[in-house]
């Protein structure tokens, strides 16, 4: 019987989430303020990569609005205005990259620990310890000299297994 793959730890309230209140109320943002907002959205990106790269699973909803607004915002501004940034939205360009990579990479983690429990490869150490529960295997005697003879000292690695024999 196999055991289906562990839950992934729960996902953390999304920092990407659109801010329920607009930063500028006037309606017209200046250059300064959206950058501003670039450089929080990009901090906020590398945090979801450290998050990601340490197996938390992170939700992105709210990513495409708040990047959405910045370019709407961007696109108001004259033209001398808005090429001010074009330093921090490339930033914000960069920080994607890494966050990327990291889900990418924490994905096919995933996928490799349900393809193994699916194929029943459950973790080595998990399965001997089942095995030694089902056999009743215990302690045995603190001196090895007592044991029956035959009989491995369990504390001990059987040099003739395989390390992850059931």
């Amino acid at each position: 019987m196999t055991r289906p793959p562990p839950m992934p730890p729960p996902m953390p309230p999304s920092p990407l989430s659109p801010s329920p209140t607009p930063p500028i109320s006037n309606g017209a943002e200046s250059a300064t303020g959206i950058a501003q907002q670039a450089a929080v959205l990009g901090a906020t990106l590398d945090d979801a990569r450290a998050q990601a790269e340490a197996g938390v699973l992170i939700d992105l909803a709210g990513l495409e609005d708040r990047v959405a607004h910045l370019c709407f915002a961007a696109e108001a501004l004259p033209r001398g205005e808005a090429r001010m940034l074009l330093g921090p939205f490339g930033d914000l360009v960069a920080a994607l990259a890494p966050l990327a990579a990291a889900l990418t990479d924490q994905q096919k983690g995933r996928e490799e620990v349900i393809a193994a429990a699916l194929a029943g490869r459950d973790d080595p150490h998990t399965a001997r310890q089942r095995a030694a529960a089902a056999y009743g295997r215990s302690a045995g005697p603190a001196d090895p000299g007592l044991a029956a003879p035959g009989v491995a000292d369990p504390g001990m690695p059987n040099p003739g297994l395989a390390d992850d024999t059931p």
